[in-house]
């Protein structure tokens, strides 16, 4: 089975109707949603150190480096093609191999119109190859162009994505920019401990809507 097959067969048994199509939180109940920003202003060096600081703590709250993870790198393209075994997410995979990364591509996942094409490569690998420290901080780029490398190209109509699988906690993690990441779960006690430790960081916009969720009311 391909790294692709893995991740849809992942998604069709433990997340079914789930697309990997941002926001997450939006599309699962069983799910948290948290803020990477502080108070310091945007485009600072103390700004980034702290959404790094809140994102690998996130991280290391779900992946422990035993277990394995699926990484899928989406792009939107204008042009046809695909993705390059040389991008900046696979380079993070310590002595990858092109056999571990497949390929394929997903059409309108957000748009109806015929622009909406996505180029996907995933790749299964151990968390312990994976530097995920370098990751974080590229997506945490995203919107700032001076500050490399990053996520986002030129191009109106470029777009990058990348979605990570914890095949053995059965959790999905999700940092979409420099603002804030969600984190999914088949069950709500997975994310319980991480609601708590990390209550402080929840986004006050959902912190009703996640409390609910996570006192179990309304049904889940």
């Amino acid at each position: 089975m391909t790294a692709i097959q893995a991740c849809w067969r992942f998604l069709a048994d433990y997340f079914p109707g789930l697309s990997l199509r941002a926001p997450l939180f939006y599309n699962w109940r069983k799910a948290l949603r948290f803020d990477l920003q502080t108070d310091n202003g945007t485009d600072t060096a103390a700004y980034f150190q702290e959404v790094h600081r809140r994102a690998t703590a996130l991280w290391e709250a779900v992946f422990a480096p035993t277990d394995t993870v699926l990484l899928v790198l989406m792009e939107r393209r204008y042009r046809r093609g695909k993705i390059r075994f040389g991008n900046y997410g696979f380079r993070q995979i310590a002595d990858l191999r092109r056999p571990e990364v497949s390929y394929a591509k997903a059409y309108q996942r957000y748009e109806r119109d015929r622009f909406d094409v996505w180029n996907t490569a995933a790749s299964r690998i151990a968390v312990s190859r994976l530097n995920y420290q370098n990751l974080l901080q590229t997506i945490a780029n995203t919107d700032f162009p001076p500050y490399q490398p990053r996520l986002r190209q030129k191009g109106v109509l470029n777009a990058t994505e990348i979605y990570l699988l914890n095949i053995d906690r059965k959790m999905i993690f999700h940092m979409y920019d420099d603002r804030g990441l969600d984190i999914l779960a088949t069950e709500i006690v997975a994310l319980k401990p991480i609601y708590q430790r990390f209550n402080d960081w929840i986004l006050e916009y959902d912190r009703e809507e996640i409390d609910l969720r996570m006192s179990g009311s309304p049904a889940q």
